[in-house]
C-alpha cells in the first residue's frame, strides 16, 4: 500500500514541471530590448555592448522605433514599437512567442517625424540585457514615410488598386 501512495503523491508532479516549463519558454515576461536614440553624423541602428560610449552621447526624444518579425517573408508583421522619451531613452517590448529564443530574423526600422531615418535585420540575442539597442539620427536626412502601413498603401496607389479602409491590410 505504501507503493500505490507515493505513487499517486508523484503523479502531479510531471504535469507541474511541465506547466513549470511552458511557462518559463513561453516568455510570460516578454522580452524587452532597452536602449537610446541619440543624434549623430550618420543614421544606424545597431545592437551594442552595454558599455558603447554612443549611448551617453545627446538623447533626442520623438523616435519611433519598429520590430518586424521575419521581414523577408509575405508574412512580415509589425510585432511591436516604441518611441523615445525626452531624453532619448527606449524601452522596446516584444511580447511574440520565440523573440531571442528562436533563431529568426527581426527588422528594426527607426523613423522620426514622419521620415524613415534607419533599418537594419538583427537576430536578437538570447538575453536582452546583455546588449543595448542604438539608434543614431542626423536630423533632417530621414526620407518620406516611415512605417510598413505607409509602404503598403502607397504600393497600392502605385497599382490602382482600391480596397476600402476596413480591410486588413490597412490593420
Amino acid at each position: 500500500m505504501r507503493t500505490s501512495d507515493s505513487v499517486r503523491v508523484l503523479a502531479p508532479l510531471p504535469a507541474v514541471l511541465l506547466m513549470l516549463c511552458v511557462t518559463l519558454l513561453g516568455g510570460c515576461g516578454g522580452y524587452v530590448l532597452k536602449g537610446r536614440a541619440v543624434v549623430g553624423a550618420y543614421n544606424t541602428i545597431e545592437l551594442v555592448d552595454k558599455d558603447d560610449p554612443r549611448l551617453a552621447d545627446r538623447g533626442t526624444p520623438g523616435v519611433r522605433v519598429e520590430a518586424i518579425r521575419d521581414p523577408q517573408s509575405l508574412g512580415r508583421k509589425i510585432v511591436a514599437a516604441a518611441n523615445s522619451g525626452g531624453d532619448g531613452t527606449i524601452r522596446l517590448a516584444i511580447d511574440d512567442f520565440g523573440a531571442g529564443f528562436l533563431e529568426e530574423e527581426w527588422e528594426l526600422k527607426a523613423a522620426m517625424g514622419g521620415a524613415s531615418y534607419t533599418s537594419n535585420v538583427f537576430e536578437l540575442p538570447f538575453d536582452s540585457d546583455s546588449v543595448r539597442l542604438l539608434i543614431v539620427v542626423k536630423p533632417g536626412s530621414g526620407r518620406a514615410g516611415g512605417s510598413m502601413q505607409s509602404e503598403s498603401e502607397r504600393e497600392l496607389d502605385s497599382f490602382d488598386i482600391r480596397l476600402p479602409k476596413d480591410s486588413a491590410i490597412y490593420r
